[in-house]
């Protein structure tokens, strides 16, 4: 069994990657999730380098199946429910939930 491992900035996700290092099947969601990212990014002043990098995080699953076809359904997951509505939520609300 392998793991899947979402990145997330905040409470963004930016990444899907399954396995570790060079052989990892990977999936980087749509671009509207890098600019959700930078817009949070830039009004909280986050863009110097460890600032920035201080927000980012891991959450690891169990995964089985073809690695790259984990990431991909997964990433296509994420894409689904994280829709327009959800995205300028999380960016109104500094890259977090809003509760």
């Amino acid at each position: 069994m392998s793991e899947l491992t979402i990145i997330y900035w905040r409470g963004i996700p930016a990444q899907v990657r399954v396995g570790r290092g060079r052989r990892a099947a990977r999936a980087v969601l749509p671009e509207r999730f890098e600019q959700a990212i930078d817009r949070v990014a830039m009004r909280i002043g986050a863009t110097a380098g460890d600032a920035y990098m201080a927000e980012w995080r891991d959450v690891t699953e169990p995964c089985e199946g073809e690695p790259q076809a984990a990431a991909d359904a997964r990433a296509a997951a994420l894409d689904a429910q994280y829709d327009k509505a959800r995205l300028i939520a999380l960016v109104n609300n500094d890259g977090r939930e809003p509760h």
